[in-house]
């Protein structure tokens, strides 16, 4: 019995030491320096901003609006929400974000979590997962991934990495999702999501080679967008300082 014991013990303590190591080398976090150069380099194809021209804010979780103007522009299509004239019925919407979200509704991307909220909580990693999907050509309401539980699909196609965390959602992870999320196959196999956009002309086609991205072929898709609304139950508010 204390043979046992002694070796319960020494279970233990490796268990222990594992542990302490895997939280040290930062599994499930995106590492900060590999963040940041993704950021810049989404930056420099109009596909992400920061809170200033010098801070991208990136350990800070963003809220559902924040979240959704990211991917907005992530997919290439700021320029539509800021170009046209979109309703919607939520009074919880900040100023600044009224027109993404008008854009987002209307286009059958949110109906938020009720009749006249839009929510004020932070955003969830499946709720961003499954936006991305969908603009790969995925779809939830024919039964390719269930909107709440996008992960196993987001790991199949490559965009959800041990580096995203999956329970704090932080705007390092919305860039690590939407960086790999341009080398990503569509549904078809027959372009990448990189690939699209550059067809679209979000950006040169050049920088697909200059930052190591193969498009596959080109796609006609007009629009990155694939309405299906998306139900995300908010969690404890935290309303930021600073726009995304």
């Amino acid at each position: 019995m204390k043979r046992m014991s002694m070796k319960n013990a020494v279970l233990s303590s490796l268990a222990a030491v594992l542990t302490a190591s895997l939280l040290a080398s930062g599994v499930g976090a995106a590492d900060p320096a590999t963040a940041e150069l993704e950021a810049e380099k989404l930056k420099e194809l109009g596909l992400f901003r920061g809170v200033s021209d010098t801070d991208f804010d990136l350990d800070r979780e963003p809220t559902r609006a924040e979240a959704l103007v990211m991917l907005i522009r992530a997919l290439g299509e700021e320029s539509a929400a800021l170009g046209g004239t979109y309703a919607h019925p939520f009074t919880d919407v900040p100023d600044w974000a009224d027109a993404y979200v008008g854009y987002a509704y209307q286009n059958g991307l949110t109906n938020g979590i009720s009749a006249t909220e839009f929510g004020t909580g932070n955003a969830s990693a499946a709720m961003y997962v499954t936006f991305m999907l969908r603009a790969l050509g995925y779809s939830d309401a024919a039964g390719d991934f269930a909107w709440d539980a996008p992960f196993e699909l987001g790991r199949r196609t490559g965009i959800v990495t041990e580096q995203v965390d999956l329970n704090r959602f932080l705007r390092a992870d919305v860039v690590t999702v939407s960086w790999a999320a341009l080398g990503a196959e569509t549904k078809d196999g027959e372009t990448t999501l990189a690939g699209k956009l550059a067809y679209r002309g979000v950006f040169p086609k050049e920088k697909l080679t200059e930052f190591g991205i193969v498009p596959i072929a080109e796609d006609e898709t007009p629009s990155m967008i694939d309405p299906g609304p998306v139900y995300i139950l908010p969690v404890q508010p935290k309303e930021p300082e600073l726009r995304a």
